[in-house]
């Protein structure tokens, strides 16, 4: 049977049964075997908050289900298909997040485990109910304002060592463990050029990164400087120790601080140097393979337009109506 709902996309109406001369709203989200379920709960001493949560859900789920199928909700009634269907309603119609879709259906997954384990069912409906991958989310990136007033901040207030770590994170897109595993003899730097050799990275794959003016003068100045100590890792404590991730994140955030930029950490400048690439009209083939990525999969993510992108261009369309304005 198809229910009109799942052709049209318009939920259901509420059944109704007359009573009298009144109107009364059927109650069908107690079922007796949801009930018995949310008891063996409390008998395994479940928190009472995942109790709730648990009744919320499944007695959602009892209310859509007579109203979907028209029949009676019992846990032997429920096919797949069914399963299949309300997930599709809870994206289409009720417009959930993959986070509570995902969530009562996990719900419904332990439910049904309950009934195959009680003699109530013979077979799991949900054996094969695949969740909802999440939305991917466009990562976050400076603006090349933020980025000018972050390294203005270093700049001003930063030793040599310190505005080198910035300037390589910007304009090389490293990882922190990588920047943290780089050796003396990793960095190559002439009068015109130069290019960081990053060793067994991510996926245990070496590559080469070109490094532009602006790291090559901050990466030379700090060499000048740097103390000379057994270690040839470039960056160092200032007793001479190890430069750790956890240094170089208290050294990104103390400027980005002071630049009135928060939550800024090393992976942001990371991907703050993919988008920039990307605008500039690079391909995504050169930015996986500067970012040292496998997959081209998640290099795409650089190419969702974040809120920033939209905002602009809707300032783009407001500029290009007053320019026709203006011309009229």
């Amino acid at each position: 049977m198809t229910h009109p709902w799942r052709v049209s996309g318009i939920a259901p109406k509420p059944v109704r049964i007359m009573v009298g001369s009144s109107v009364m709203r059927q109650d069908r989200s107690r079922p007796s075997e949801i009930e018995e379920f949310l008891e063996e709960l409390r008998r395994q001493d479940a928190a009472p908050a995942t109790v709730r949560s648990y009744a919320a859900d499944l007695r959602a789920f009892a209310r859509w289900f007579p109203e979907a199928t028209g029949e009676t909700f019992a846990a032997k009634a429920v096919t797949p298909t069914d399963l299949r269907d309300y997930r599709g309603y809870l994206r289409t119609v009720e417009q959930k997040q993959a986070a509570t879709i995902n969530r009562r259906l996990a719900g419904l997954r332990k439910f049904f485990v309950w009934a195959k384990g009680a003699g109530r069912i013979a077979d799991l409906p949900t054996e094969q109910l695949k969740g909802v991958p999440p939305a991917p989310r466009t990562p976050k990136a400076l603006s090349k304002r933020e980025v000018d007033r972050l390294i203005r901040e270093t700049e001003r207030h930063g030793d040599k060592r310190n505005i080198a770590i910035v300037q390589l994170l910007r304009h090389t897109g490293l990882r922190v463990g990588e920047l943290c595993n780089l050796r003396l003899s990793d960095i190559a730097i002439s009068e015109r050029k130069g290019e960081v050799l990053v060793r067994a990275g991510k996926g245990n794959k070496d590559r080469t990164i070109p490094l532009n003016a602006d790291a090559r003068r901050a990466v030379d100045a700090y060499k000048a400087v740097r103390p000379t100590v057994a270690d040839d890792l470039l960056f160092v404590g200032q007793r001479g120790q190890p430069l750790r991730p956890q240094g170089v994140q208290i050294v990104v955030q103390k400027y980005a601080q002071r630049a009135g930029l928060p939550e800024v950490t090393p992976h942001v400048l990371r991907h703050t140097f993919a988008k920039h690439v990307l605008d500039a009209g690079d391909d995504l083939a050169t930015v996986q393979r500067l970012l040292g990525h496998e997959r081209l999969e998640t290099t795409a993510l650089y190419t969702q337009p974040t809120a920033r992108d939209l905002e602009a261009a809707v300032r783009r369309l407001e500029a290009d109506a007053g320019a026709g304005e203006h011309r009229r």
